[in-house]
C-alpha cells in the first residue's frame, strides 16, 4: 500500500508599521519566542523565527490543512498587540 506524504514550509517576511526600527535587542529574543509558541498554538512548526528591528523572519511548516492566510492573520495580530 503506497502513502503519500506533504510537507509545506513557508518563508514569511513581515515589517513593523513604516519600517521603523522598533524591535530592540533588549526583547527581540522574546518576540521570536513568542511568535514561536504562537505558531505552535496554531498547529505549525515554527523551524526558525528571526528578524531585526524593522522586521521578522518565519520558516513555518504547515499541514496541507492549514490555511496560510489564517495562520498569518492570527500571528500579525497577536505581535501587533505586543506593543500596545
Amino acid at each position: 500500500m503506497s502513502s503519500t506524504h506533504l510537507s509545506l514550509h513557508y518563508h514569511v517576511v513581515f515589517g513593523t508599521k513604516n519600517h521603523e526600527p522598533v524591535i530592540v535587542p533588549a526583547w527581540r529574543n522574546r518576540l521570536h519566542a513568542y511568535l514561536g509558541g504562537v505558531i505552535r498554538t496554531l498547529g505549525g512548526v515554527p523551524e526558525a523565527v528571526g528578524g531585526v528591528a524593522d522586521h521578522i523572519h518565519l520558516l513555518v511548516g504547515l499541514k496541507a490543512t492549514h490555511t496560510l492566510a489564517d495562520v498569518l492573520r492570527e500571528t500579525k495580530s497577536v505581535s501587533s498587540r505586543l506593543g500596545a
